[in-house]
């Protein structure tokens, strides 16, 4: 559809506001604070036992090695339950002798080869 002719066109009585001045604006660096680019989850820990401190193997932040024990605990136990449910769901799949055709939906024995 064209607009042939312009002068049925009426302007809004819209004022847009204009733009806040750099002294009110959040680009002070002591106002803003920086997000860290490392996470410290899926680095290596550099730990020093004679002094009891771990550090990141990626940014060399000294991290709290309470901190660092509980993620790698909480690591540890997803990789235990998640094997644990893969060997179950294979030792089930293990005793199945026969599934149904999703063809002709009638029951087939499971060759083993």
């Amino acid at each position: 559809m064209k607009v042939e002719d312009e002068t049925n066109i009426t302007k809004l009585p819209v004022k847009f506001k204009e733009q806040a001045p750099p002294e009110r604006t959040l680009v002070h660096p002591y106002e803003v604070k920086k997000v860290p680019e490392c996470g410290h989850l899926m680095a290596t820990y550099i730990v020093n036992e004679a002094e009891a401190e771990v550090e990141c193997g990626r940014c060399g932040t000294r991290l709290n090695p309470m901190w660092v024990l509980k993620q790698l605990a909480t690591t540890d136990r997803r990789h235990a339950e998640a094997r644990a449910t893969y060997q179950e769901e294979q030792r089930r799949l293990a005793e199945r002798k026969r599934t149904k055709c999703e063809h002709c939906d009638k029951m087939t024995r499971i060759s083993r080869r």
